[in-house]
């Protein structure tokens, strides 16, 4: 039978978990992930984990604080001047709002930050994952191996 191993595509039932136990991520009621193992897709401890499984084979691992989704950036964390805001841009604390930054390799990307306070001069947003710095739970099940099933 067909194991997992380094540079297989695999097809997986996943589940993500943060912390408090809530499902963020599932693939209960769409198409299943597909990954090749060892592209950095998934984090290390995942692949680590899905290493020599067969189909029908599952984990459900935790990866540590920071792996999964990077560690938290104090550097994520900015200052916008309110003028640089549309005057009719509805602005409130805890919204994700798409933000363009500049980059080193094309000039600019758009990313979504959260606002974490806004104030009469400035707007403060915080572009970390919601879950950066946080450990986190993954659970899959393996469907196909190089497309066996």
């Amino acid at each position: 039978m067909t194991t997992i191993k380094q540079g297989s595509v695999v097809e997986l039932e996943i589940e993500l978990i943060d912390g408090d136990g809530d499902i963020l991520e599932t693939t209960e009621d769409s198409d299943a992930l597909e990954v090749r193992v060892g592209d950095g897709e998934l984090p290390p401890t995942v692949e680590e984990a899905l290493n020599g499984l067969e189909v029908g084979g599952a984990i459900d691992v935790t990866c540590p604080a920071g792996e999964a989704f990077g560690p938290h950036d104090p550097e994520a964390i900015v200052s916008v001047p309110r003028e640089d805001f549309p005057e009719d841009m509805p602005l409130e604390k805890g919204i994700a709002i798409g933000v363009t930054v500049e980059d080193d390799q094309d000039g600019a990307a758009e990313i979504d930050a959260v606002i974490i306070e806004i104030n009469p001069d400035a707007v403060i947003l915080d572009a970390n994952h919601p879950l950066a710095g946080q450990p986190a739970r993954f659970r899959a099940r393996v469907l196909t191996i190089d497309g066996v099933s």
